[in-house]
């Protein structure tokens, strides 16, 4: 095709032209050549006509074909939405129609894809079926239920999954309440079977036993057994731990009763444990070998009984009154029927003890407490109470504020726990006689009184004390002190108050007036009159420094002063015996304005030679102090004395 046969494609218009003008073309060029070749112009048209028919069968067949095209499109729209129909119908949705100015080959594809996605939906539909119905199917099996049917070729509706999960979430919910049920069972199974020594006896208690809990089935009626089974194994536990606590309890009273080895008894505690049916037809045996036993030593037993039940009389706060219902008790006729009458009432006290037990401890924990409170309030008014070393104090006031706060509660439990006891028993608790409550009172009572008594007590003590320092006069306490080197100890040197004045200014030694002579006591005669004893005064020690008033001040001392008297006697005056405070004279020296003159020794002279002695230049009961002038003394004295001044 030459180049020049080539026309516009470009539009439509300039297509058909170019159509147009090509036939035109090719018509001339087929007449030029059949001109050249002579065919006569009849044939030429005929020639024509050939080409014509060929053109029209083959343009008549293109159009033939796409009217075909053009209705395979609508068949296929038609088809499409048919499907879009029905699919929307079984998926509950909608599919959205074409417009109707598109075009049909547009049509065809708008509604073509809409299938797809529809079938692809659907297909999601389906395997969410499936899947529902495979997890139903499973919970079920492992429940023990019969599923809910769910087709897995059917598309299920909005409402129909929705139920479906429903199911499922349920189903899974119990699933795992009930594995946590069968695995808290399994234990506690398991526990119970070890505790009665158990084996398994069944495919059931085979998967509990090999702990394969996954292939055990969550059935209603194998949660039933389950919880059957644990109440079971339970109530024959508890049956055989009280049945194995009252045989053992008798075990052990025969075996005490009758003096058994220690060695022998270990050794059947060593073989006989837990809660077995086998150890409780071993423990029967041995009661029923030890009643035969004690037939043949009915005596012993019957007094070893008799402690027992006296053991529990005061585990159980029995008075004696109710001690003394129990007339076999006291009776002396040794029988057989005397014992099973002891053995019975000692099991209705073990019963009652063994059932409360709780009650009876906290009777029994209440009164330590209450005793421990008794203690600390009889305490309370010791003033040693408050040497409070290693925090002694902090401690017992803590220990106060626990028990306070304790105390009301464990009363209120107690209270609680006897309203429980009366009612299951029909009888009034006693606590040695007494109902609780007026035990209580009682106790307070006593309590009250005995720190009433302590009150009377002290303030008698206290008035005691009293009459005393009023009839014989009171001796203040005293603290000793320690000995200087170089120094001598002196008798109380202040005895400005014996003269009952004190003077403005404190005079020196040397003008001081004669106030009361004293002698030794050892040159005095024993004055008839028994003054009552005193508590001895420690001595003072006391050295004279210039300048100062009190020798125990301290400040920079001086060398002592010592000063001579010569002592001279002088007849005293006689005066009635003294009660004052004043009359308290150290034990060396005796006032003589206290005595009677009859009783002085007259010969002085062997008393100054004897206070002179050499050896007793150093004795503090050698010395006489006189009231004397000391320029006339012809020896030193051995007192240091204190210079007084303003």
């Amino acid at each position: 095709m030459n180049s020049s046969e080539i026309g516009d494609f470009k539009s439509l218009e300039g297509a058909r032209d170019t159509c147009s003008n090509l036939l035109t073309q090719w018509l001339d060029d087929l007449q030029l050549l059949w001109g050249e070749v002579g065919i006569p112009p009849e044939q030429q048209i005929t020639r024509i006509k050939v080409v014509y028919e060929n053109l029209s069968e083959l343009c008549r067949a293109m159009v033939d074909e796409e009217k075909s095209r053009r209705d395979g499109y609508i068949e296929n729209i038609a088809k499409c939405r048919a499907e879009c129909q029905r699919l929307a119908e079984e998926l509950e949705t909608s599919f959205e129609e074409p417009p109707e100015d598109y075009t049909v080959l547009r049509k065809e594809k708008v509604l073509r894809n809409q299938v797809k996605q529809l079938i692809k939906e659907r297909q999601l539909r389906l395997r969410e079926a499936i899947s529902l119905r495979t997890q139903e199917g499973e919970l079920c099996a492992r429940l023990g239920r019969i599923p809910e049917y769910i087709q897995s070729d059917t598309v299920l509706t909005k409402e129909q999954v929705k139920e479906a999960n429903t199911r499922i979430g349920f189903l899974t919910a119990e699933k795992n309440k009930r594995d946590i049920k069968l695995a808290i069972a399994a234990k506690d199974i398991l526990e119970l079977w070890t505790e009665l020594n158990i084996r398994a006896r069944n495919d059931r208690e085979e998967h509990i036993e090999s702990g394969n809990l996954d292939s055990f089935q969550l059935s209603n009626e194998n949660m039933q057994w389950l919880e059957q089974m644990k109440q079971s194994l339970s109530m024959t536990l508890d049956d055989n731990k009280r049945l194995q606590k009252s045989l053992m309890t008798k075990v052990q009273s025969l075996w005490t009763r009758m003096e058994l080895p220690e060695e022998d008894q270990k050794k059947f505690l060593e073989q006989h444990t837990g809660y077995s049916d086998a150890l409780i037809v071993k423990l029967k045996e041995e009661v029923r070998r030890l009643e035969e036993l004690k037939l043949q030593n009915l005596e012993r037993f019957i007094k070893l009984t008799r402690d027992e039940i006296e053991k529990y009389w005061e585990l159980m706060f029995y008075s004696e009154e109710d001690k003394r219902l129990f007339t076999p008790y006291f009776s002396e006729t040794v029988g057989e029927n005397l014992l099973q009458e002891h053995e019975k009432k000692l099991e209705c006290l073990v019963q009652e003890y063994n059932s409360y037990e709780n009650l009876y401890m906290t009777i029994k924990s209440r009164n330590k407490m209450w005793e421990r409170y008794e203690q600390m309030e009889c305490k309370e008014s010791d003033p040693n109470r408050f040497d409070n070393r290693g925090g002694k104090l902090l401690k017992e006031e803590k220990e106060r504020k626990k028990i306070l706060r304790d105390l009301p509660k464990c009363e209120d439990s107690i209270i609680r726990e006897i309203s429980t006891w009366e009612s299951e028993s029909g009888r009034i608790f006693t606590v040695f006689g007494h109902k609780f409550s007026d035990y209580l009172n009682n106790q307070k009572e006593e309590l009250q009184n005995r720190k009433d008594q302590m009150k009377e007590n002290k303030l008698k003590a206290k008035e005691e004390a009293m009459q005393n320092e009023l009839t014989y006069g009171s001796t203040p306490a005293k603290t000793p002190k320690r000995r200087i080197a170089g120094t001598t100890i002196l008798t109380p040197a202040n005895k400005r108050t014996k003269t009952g004045h004190t003077p403005n200014t404190t005079p020196t030694r040397a003008a001081r007036t004669p106030r009361t002579r004293f002698v030794h006591s050892s040159l005095v005669a024993k004055s008839p009159i028994r003054t009552p004893v005193r508590e001895k005064n420690f001595p003072r020690v006391v050295v004279k420094v210039p300048g100062q008033k009190r020798p125990d001040t301290p400040t920079k001392k001086a060398a002592p002063i010592v000063e001579e008297f010569v002592p001279e006697v002088r007849a005293p005056a006689i005066q009635a015996p003294s009660t004052s405070k004043e009359s308290s004279m150290d034990s060396g020296c005796v006032s003589v304005s206290n005595l009677d003159l009859d009783n002085q020794v007259a010969d002085y002279a062997d008393f100054e030679n004897e206070v002179n002695h050499p050896t007793r230049e150093l004795m503090r009961s050698s010395s006489v102090h006189m009231t004397a002038s000391p320029e006339n003394n012809p020896r030193k004295s051995l007192l240091f004395t204190i210079q007084e001044s303003d």
